[in-house]
C-alpha cells in the first residue's frame, strides 16, 4: 500500500469516526442532563396550557411546599452516600413534627422546642447507625423497625388528635414568613443545600463518606473509620429531617399523626433521579434539588389541569421506578 493510500484510508476513518464520536457525545450529554431538559420541557408545556402556571403566587407556593421534601431528601442522601438506606425518615419527620407540637402544647417556647426536635432527629439517627453498624443489622430492617416504632410513639403523643395549640410564634414565623418574595424556608433550604454541597465535595469528611460508599473494605484498609462515619451519616440525616420537621410544623401550624410517611417515596425518587444529574453515578445534592423541582412542576401542572387526587401517588411511584432504572444505568456507565 502506497503512502497516498494510507493517507486516504486515514482520512476515511476520520470521517467515519467523527459522526460516531459526535453521536456518543450527544447521547452522553443528553443522558447527563436529561432531567434538566425534561424540567424545561414541562415548564414550557404547562405554561402554554395553563396561564396560572407561571404566576408568581403559584411558584411561591410550589417552592415553599418543596422545602420540607428537600430536607427529607437530603436526609435520605447521607446514608445513601455511605452505601446504606434509612427507611425511617418519613416516620421520623412525622414523629419530630408531633414532638414539637406536643412540647408547644405543654407551654414550652421555641428555645426548647426547636433544639428538642433537632436533637431528637440526631438521637434517632444515632440509634439507626448503632443498629446498622454495632449490631450488624441490615439498614433496611433496622430503619424499617425504627420507623414503625416512631409511628407508635407519634400516635401516643397525638392522643388521636391534631395538635395545634401552643405552637411557638417563632416556628410559625419561620414556616410562614417571607423574605424578598420567597418563603423563609426556601432561603434556608437553599443555604442548607450549599453547605451540604461544600461539605460533601470539598472537605476530607465528604470525600471519606463517598469512599465508604464506593468500597467500605478499601476505605477501611485506607485507615478510614468506616463504622463511626456511618453512624455520623445517620445522625446528620436525622438532623436534616429535624430541620424539615421544624419547617413543616411552622408551615402547617399543627401536627397530624398521619403526616410524614408519604414523603418517603418522593425523597428517595429525588435522591435516585439526582444520580443522573450533575455528578453522574454519585448521590449528590444539586441533582436531588433539580429532581425535586421536576417532580413538583409535574404534579403542580397536572393539578392545575384538574387531575384527581389519586394521581399524586401514581406520579410519585412512576418517577421512583424511572429514577431507580436511570440510577442503575448511570452507575453501570460510570463503572465502565
Amino acid at each position: 500500500m502506497t503512502r497516498q493510500d494510507v493517507s486516504t484510508a486515514s482520512a476515511l476513518d476520520a470521517r467515519v469516526q467523527l459522526p460516531s464520536r459526535f453521536r456518543r457525545a450527544i447521547v452522553h450529554l443528553f443522558s447527563r442532563y436529561a432531567t434538566v431538559v425534561l424540567l424545561f420541557l414541562l415548564i414550557l408545556v404547562f405554561s402554554l396550557i395553563s396561564s396560572r402556571f407561571l404566576s408568581i403566587r403559584n411558584w411561591q407556593n410550589l417552592l415553599v411546599v418543596q422545602a420540607v421534601v428537600c430536607c427529607t431528601a437530603f436526609g435520605a442522601i447521607m446514608p445513601l452516600v455511605v452505601g446504606e438506606f434509612d427507611l425511617s425518615i418519613g416516620n421520623m419527620l412525622g414523629f419530630l413534627t408531633m414532638l414539637g407540637a406536643f412540647l408547644g402544647g405543654q407551654g414550652y417556647g421555641a428555645g426548647v422546642v426547636i433544639p428538642a426536635m433537632l436533637l431528637g432527629g440526631v438521637a434517632v439517627g444515632i440509634i439507626n447507625g448503632v443498629l446498622t453498624v454495632g449490631f450488624q443489622i441490615s439498614s433496611f430492617i433496622a430503619t424499617l423497625g425504627t420507623g414503625i416504632l416512631l409511628t407508635g410513639i407519634t400516635l401516643g403523643l397525638s392522643g388521636g388528635q391534631v395538635l395545634f395549640d401552643g405552637i411557638p410564634p417563632t416556628i410559625l414565623a419561620i414556616g410562614q414568613g417571607h423574605f424578598l418574595g420567597l418563603g423563609i424556608t426556601v432561603w434556608l433550604t437553599a443555604l442548607m443545600a450549599v453547605v451540604l454541597l461544600y461539605v460533601l465535595e470539598q472537605t476530607p469528611f465528604g470525600r471519606k463518606l463517598y469512599a465508604i460508599g464506593g468500597s467500605e473494605r478499601v476505605a477501611f484498609l485506607a485507615g478510614i473509620r468506616t463504622g463511626l462515619l456511618k453512624i455520623v451519616a445517620f445522625a446528620i440525616a436525622g438532623f436534616l429531617v429535624g430541620i424539615g420537621a421544624v419547617f413543616a410544623l411552622g408551615q402547617n401550624g399543627a401536627a397530624n399523626a398521619g403526616f410524614g410517611p408519604d414523603l418517603l417515596l418522593p425523597a428517595y425518587a429525588a435522591a435516585f433521579l439526582g444520580v443522573t444529574t450533575y455528578r453522574p453515578g454519585y448521590y449528590n445534592i444539586p441533582g436531588a434539588v433539580i429532581a425535586i423541582i421536576l417532580m413538583a412542576v409535574g404534579f403542580n401542572g397536572l393539578n392545575l389541569l384538574g387531575a384527581p387526587f389519586w394521581v399524586q401517588p401514581i406520579f410519585n411511584g412512576g418517577v421512583l421506578i424511572i429514577a431507580v432504572i436511570c440510577a442503575r444505568a448511570e452507575s453501570r456507565h460510570v463503572k465502565k
